[in-house]
């Protein structure tokens, strides 16, 4: 029987990795912030007052976590009862028979859900080709934008008088980020102001601009999905295979990283 419940738990973790590839990221801070924020969310009539305590209540966060975000449904009262029978050693309420009908039942849900969602993305990717082969097509014969060999577009706004970074460097920057369809999806100013990254670890179009620019400059630059996030998309509003427009002000070098 311990076998079967092994099964299950595979399948689960199988779902969780497979519905979720695009959140991986996403999901991991998720789970990051509320385990920082255990001890403050718990309720008043659980006290957390001893480690075994603290880190039972972490990994029912962490569990907990990973179900919601997984777009698969939980009885709570059953799944708590299950937890109870196993740690107390009991006798499941399910027989070998028709446990393995639950499980088969569930994987093929699952597998059907993750169908549909691949289906679902490659529609979504193949409009955003569609538009973004338009857009950029238009958009490089406008006065002003350059086309470089490997599809990234940019237009100067300020040249810039200091220096340039390697792919080394780390740089300060305010950004702006656009889809075709002028909607933002992310600024600097939203996370406090400018900004430090490593000029190697960002989007491929982002490492070949920076390192043309110089201290002072200003561009607004096109990406293709290839030099943005590719056909994975990353979640909420950027798709998979979406064309992406930036605003990046290059304010200063600080030096290798």
């Amino acid at each position: 029987m311990k076998i079967k419940y092994l099964v299950l738990a595979s399948v689960v973790a199988v779902t969780l990795t497979a519905c979720n590839e695009k959140e991986q990221v996403e999901q991991a801070s998720e789970v990051e912030e509320q385990t920082q924020q255990v001890v403050e969310e718990v309720s008043a009539d659980l006290a957390l007052d001893t480690q075994l305590k603290k880190f039972s209540y972490v990994v029912g966060v962490d569990m907990g976590g990973q179900f919601r975000t997984s777009d698969i449904n939980i009885d709570r009262e059953a799944f708590a009862a299950g937890m109870a029978d196993s740690l107390d050693n009991k006798r499941p309420r399910i027989d070998k028979e028709e446990l393995e009908t639950v499980v088969q039942s569930f994987h093929a849900e699952q597998q059907a859900k993750i169908k549909d969602h691949q289906e679902t993305q490659q529609m979504a990717a193949e409009k955003n080709i569609q538009e973004g082969t338009a857009f950029l097509s238009e958009n490089s014969a406008k006065d002003g934008v350059k086309t470089t060999d490997s599809g990234l577009q940019y237009k100067v706004i300020t040249a810039g008088t200091g220096a340039s970074p390697t792919a080394d460097s780390r740089v300060e920057v305010n950004y702006r980020g656009t889809l075709v369809d002028g909607r933002e999806f992310d600024a600097s100013a939203k996370h406090g102001g400018s900004v430090e990254l490593n000029v190697s670890e960002v989007i491929p179009g982002w490492t070949e601009a920076l390192q043309k620019m110089k201290e002072g400059a200003k561009w607004e630059l096109y990406l293709p999905s290839e030099l943005a996030y590719g056909p994975q998309g990353t979640g909420g509003i950027i798709g998979p295979s979406a064309t992406l427009i930036f605003e990046v002000e290059l304010l200063k070098v600080l030096g290798s990283k």
